[in-house]
């Protein structure tokens, strides 16, 4: 893949098959290296993109140089895809933990909710109602729909911590974009 290619046009009609894990990886660096490269990305064309590739690419561009850019663009956006429905004025925060960084240990973010907002921190600053640890590729496909969170809480691989109730219902509290 010699020329430069934005990641819509890849989620629309590239065939993942064909590319290889760098090439894919080298496509998101490039794509998420411009300030607003993350804004341009069509949600639901990004969910397709990861249903459409392979775990061994999925895990690539999560032990890449892409991963924590790309983390930070999805919970950059988080805010947009809040549903304000059955919000209340009650904060809830919940503490993500996407396990399996580069090097170990994870990236981590707070997420506050209130009043129909959604804020989103690097820092781990308020006691949580529940804290999410999941490894970079589940939380790709968490994030776009392309895996189910209570499936993959019964198989051990979306560990919750607190208010399992209300993580539960997390997924209800975005609308998340489906490929």
């Amino acid at each position: 893949m010699a020329e430069k290619i934005d990641v819509n046009e890849l989620g629309r009609s590239v065939d993942l098959k064909k590319l290889s894990d760098d090439e894919l990886v080298a496509t998101m660096r490039d794509a998420l290296a411009e300030p607003e490269g993350a804004k341009n990305v069509d949600a639901s064309v990004f969910a397709r993109l990861v249903k459409g590739a392979s775990k061994s690419q999925l895990e690539a561009l999560m032990g890449s140089d892409a991963r924590r850019p790309m983390i930070d663009a999805i919970f950059g956006r988080m805010s947009e895809f809040y549903s304000s429905s059955g919000s209340s004025a009650k904060r809830q925060v919940v503490h993500w933990h996407v396990t399996g960084a580069p090097g170990g240990g994870s990236d981590d973010y707070q997420t506050v909710m209130q009043n129909g907002a959604c804020a989103v921190a690097t820092s781990l600053d308020e006691e949580p109602r529940t804290e999410l640890f999941m490894n970079g590729t589940e939380f790709l496909k968490v994030v776009t729909n392309n895996a189910n969170p209570i499936t993959l809480f019964m198989t051990r691989k979306l560990k919750v911590s607190g208010d399992v109730g209300f993580a539960t219902a997390l997924q209800k509290m975005f609308t998340i974009p489906s490929a």
